[in-house]
């Protein structure tokens, strides 16, 4: 059993003293969201100029290269690591320059990640360049990626377009280098700055989600998980960046510097926008609910199965259009209905055990389906009745005007989910 070189109070902040190459291989946990801020491998003895001041480019000897082979070995086995603990539906933000990123996306390719996209990091303040003999370095870039080429992955579009004035926000992010305020505990020679770790993460994740950091160095990314309501684990070898990493947590234990903090994070239209996020996501905390179709003709089979299948969308082999969060459903309840007859509940619903996806030849009976792929239902027990539960849904109750694209699913007889309160209030008055 690992022994954490430090666990916060809160039990939301772990650090693992070690090589992540020992130490990833010797716990079986599974994250929702990774980011990893590998070495880059530019540590050849050049100068730069930084505060002002001419000093080196040499971060220490964990950042020099070996040569091509060694820097694409080293990134197939960290990443070959790192895939195995990450959930099925999990994505991967990973930094870098000219000097590894090429190698990290051939790499990535190779172990079967889809990547999504590169994002370009412009800063607002690079420093100058040395030389004069070259444009001046300001960017870097960020590659993200999803576990696995078919299984649908987390993305907030709609928060992603709100701090964007509502337009799509494009790939090439203006955020500012590491401000001084960050640096209250020391500064590790390559931190990342609060307003990119908190951007890519409220980007791809949810409320308590687990993130890895398996080079942690000064835990920005905890510390940007921590004050967004997600949780963290980070590994280093360097004792000195996690003492670093310590402190900056114990400062945000501080509710008065946790407020200040989210209030200067750049990236935001107004200062208090943030925390207004934060706290609708808090006040969100309804429990959601799975709707599933089933013929009117199969419903009276339902109080026999602890087994239902949700048809997958595909185009060119893609799963496509499927709810996204589907997974985090409390209970599935079933409607029917549709083609000239009034879509109603059943009365038919089940607790949920588990959803995941599954190719049709895994599937009994579904082997010469169309369909390539279901979404198979593990329910808790099989599925009971309640009387109650049968009534007419009046769609403009259940779907308000942000949740167009669950209506055009539901409409499909795709599975969508939505709060229980919504359900209750979705009945059309004077039909059972």
């Amino acid at each position: 059993m690992i022994k954490p070189y430090f666990k916060s109070a809160d039990n939301s902040f772990y650090l693992l003293h070690g090589d992540t190459f020992d130490l990833l291989s010797q716990f079986d946990f599974k994250f929702d969201m990774v980011f990893a801020d590998p070495p880059y491998f530019l540590s050849n003895g050049g100068l730069t100029v930084e505060n002002g001041k001419v000093v080196s480019v040499n971060k220490g000897d964990w950042d020099k290269s070996l040569g091509f082979e060694y820097i694409n070995d080293f990134n197939r086995k960290w990443l070959s690591l790192v895939r195995d603990k990450m959930k099925e539906d999990a994505t991967i933000w990973i930094s870098g320059t000219m000097h590894n990123i090429f190698s990290i996306g051939q790499i990535l390719t190779e172990l079967g990640f889809k990547i999504l996209n590169v994002i370009t990091w412009e800063k607002t303040n690079p420093p100058p360049n040395f030389s004069c003999r070259y444009f001046t370095y300001s960017t870097e870039q960020i590659i993200w990626a999803r576990k696995n080429e078919k299984i649908p992955h987390y993305f907030n579009y709609e928060l992603m377009k709100g701090l964007n004035a509502d337009k799509q926000m494009k790939d090439v992010w203006k955020l500012p280098a590491i401000q001084s305020w960050e640096k209250s505990f020391g500064k590790h020679p390559t931190q990342k700055p609060l307003s990119v770790l908190t951007r890519l993460i409220l980007a791809s994740t949810k409320p308590n989600a687990w993130l890895l950091d398996p080079f942690t160095g000064s835990s920005t990314t905890g510390i940007s998980a921590n004050l967004l309501n997600r949780r963290f684990i980070g590994i280093d070898k360097e004792l000195d960046f996690l003492e670093i990493s310590k402190n900056r947590k114990l400062e945000i234990e501080n509710q008065s510097i946790t407020e200040n903090y989210k209030a200067k994070i750049a990236g935001f239209i107004e200062k208090k926008q943030l925390a207004t996020f934060l706290q609708n996501e808090i006040d969100d905390g309804e429990i959601k609910v799975a709707l599933g179709f089933c013929r009117a003709k199969e419903i009276n089979l339902l109080k026999f199965r602890n087994i239902f299948y949700f048809h997958a969308i595909e185009a060119n082999n893609i799963i496509v259009d499927f709810p996204t969060g589907i997974s985090e459903s409390k209970r599935l309840f079933i409607y029917s209905g549709g083609r000239n007859k009034p879509i109603q509940l059943t009365g038919y619903s089940a607790e949920i055990d588990t959803i995941q996806l599954k190719h049709k030849s895994s599937i009994t009976g579904k082997e010469q389906s169309k369909t390539e792929y279901y979404y198979e239902v593990v329910l808790k027990d099989n599925f009971t009745f309640e009387e109650g539960l049968i009534f007419e849904i009046e769609q403009d109750k259940l779907f308000d005007k942000s949740e167009e694209k669950s209506r055009k699913l539901f409409n499909k007889f795709v599975p969508v989910m939505v709060s229980f309160d919504k359900l209750q209030k979705s009945r059309k008055e004077g039909k059972v």
